[in-house]
């Protein structure tokens, strides 16, 4: 196996791990809603966490044809001769996961591209869009949530948003300055909790992994919940401030009026996400989540995920090589170990009834004590020509065996003990090739 298939069978196997992950959130969102949203913005934020670090936190099983799964085209692994345009086919065998892993770099890059050019499109905000010509009563608020935060107005956004780190600009749109005193202090206290909160440096960590992870909807779906629920923390800071819910609500409706009716103008993409229904959803409802319940679907939630967790990775792990590497040369080495118990492949009735023949190079490692521990196929052919023709290919452009023939050689060899192998006085592993012929009399 090519060091690209593996990548490409283990960005599978991930894939759809979270995949599982994204399904049993979404499902149990609604069977055992957390209401809270700072709760919900930290559970949502570790789950993340957890879909991205899976590969971590998870044993890699061994590859082998005989019991891992395949992500290439089946013909690779059928009993057909190669001929007239054979040689393409081999051709695009060999070269399917580098293209893959072609196409997926592409992608990210063209995604990183826009979030770069985003990034420029707010540098150029902060050089030229003018300072606030701030009232007084929004001097002295802004003064006590983020006094390093600059505030300023642009005709080019037709949102406020809120961007930086160390100096946070919040970008306030022209309509602001003709809305009533309510609304503008509602908007206001927003970005700047916002500012106060650094909440850019998440949104920045969340935009690169959408970049990287373009072609997965389940990451896209948790970056989006992950964001709602930070909106819908702001919002409830904001309401607890201001103590009233309708003129926040009508704040938002107003600034979503004026969005839908703007031009879209190129910027980063955090500007254009709007879960305006579920945030004024959540303001207008009256009962608040008990912290008895909260913690009790939170419990709930996070067991009910983690078994998911365990059942994704037990159903599709993800693959390390198969084989140890190679022991290293030594002159004093061994000789070939000597085979004590070799049972004979048992040929599968199907494949002598279709007439089918075969040639495999097995590999196999030897344990200390004789034992197979790793056995896989590494060239098969269905006849010794072609096996020959085989030579210096390698993954799944080297198996052109049958499938059934395969399976009986591997049970065969899993069963073959040795003699231990001595070096220096000591048990070592061994690796050696065997050679499994069925041939029909």
């Amino acid at each position: 196996m090519s060091g690209f298939e593996l990548v490409v069978r283990n960005l599978v196997a991930w894939s759809v791990q979270v995949g599982v992950l994204g399904l049993g959130a979404a499902g149990l969102a609604r069977l055992l809603p957390i209401e809270r949203p700072a709760t919900r913005l930290a559970f949502g934020q570790a789950l993340l966490v957890l879909a991205i670090g899976l590969p971590l936190l998870q044993p890699w099983s061994a590859g082998g044809p005989s019991i891992t799964w395949t992500v290439g085209p089946p013909s690779a692994t059928l009993s057909k001769p190669v001929a007239g345009h054979g040689e393409a086919a081999v051709g695009f065998l060999e070269a399917w996961p580098a293209l893959v892993v072609g196409l997926l770099v592409i992608g990210a890059g063209m995604r990183l591209a826009r979030m770069c050019a985003g990034l420029l499109r707010l540098r150029t905000l902060r050089r030229s869009a003018p300072r606030l010509d701030e009232a007084p009563w929004l001097a002295v608020l802004h003064s006590e949530v983020a006094p390093r935060a600059r505030l300023v107005t642009s005709i080019e956004v037709s949102t406020p948003a809120t961007f930086g780190l160390r100096h946070p600009v919040v970008v306030l749109p022209t309509t602001f300055l003709s809305m009533e005193k309510e609304r503008q202090e509602a908007i206001a206290l927003h970005e700047l909790l916002h500012a106060r909160r650094g909440d850019w440096l998440p949104l920045m960590f969340e935009e690169l992994l959408k970049a990287a992870f373009f072609f997965h909807p389940a990451v896209h779906w948790l970056v989006s919940r992950v964001r709602l629920a930070r909106e819908q923390t702001v919002d409830a800071a904001v309401v607890a401030r201001l103590g009233g819910r309708e003129t926040y609500v009508e704040s938002l409706v107003e600034v979503a009026k004026f969005a839908a009716r703007a031009r879209a103008v190129p910027a980063a993409p955090f500007f254009r996400e709007s879960h305006l229904r579920e945030r004024v959803d959540l303001l207008l409802k009256e009962v608040t989540m008990s912290h008895v319940r909260t913690l009790v679907h939170l419990s709930l939630t996070g067991a009910a995920l983690v078994l998911v967790a365990a059942a994704a990775v037990s159903a599709v792990p993800l693959q390390r090589a198969a084989l140890s590497p190679a022991l290293p040369p030594d002159k004093t080495a061994a000789p070939e170990p000597k085979v004590v118990h070799k049972p004979s492949p048992t040929y599968p009735p199907e494949a002598k009834a279709d007439k089918v023949e075969g040639i495999f190079l097995i590999d196999v490692i030897i344990g200390k004590d004789g034992v197979i521990r790793d056995a896989r196929v590494t060239t098969s052919a269905p006849t010794l020509e072609r096996l020959k023709a085989l030579e210096g290919r390698t993954g799944a452009a080297s198996l052109e065996g049958d499938e059934r023939l395969a399976t009986a050689a591997l049970e065969a060899v899993k069963q073959w003990r040795y003699e231990p192998t001595i070096r220096d006085g000591q048990a070592v592993e061994a690796r050696l090739t065997v050679t499994i012929r069925f041939r029909l009399e």
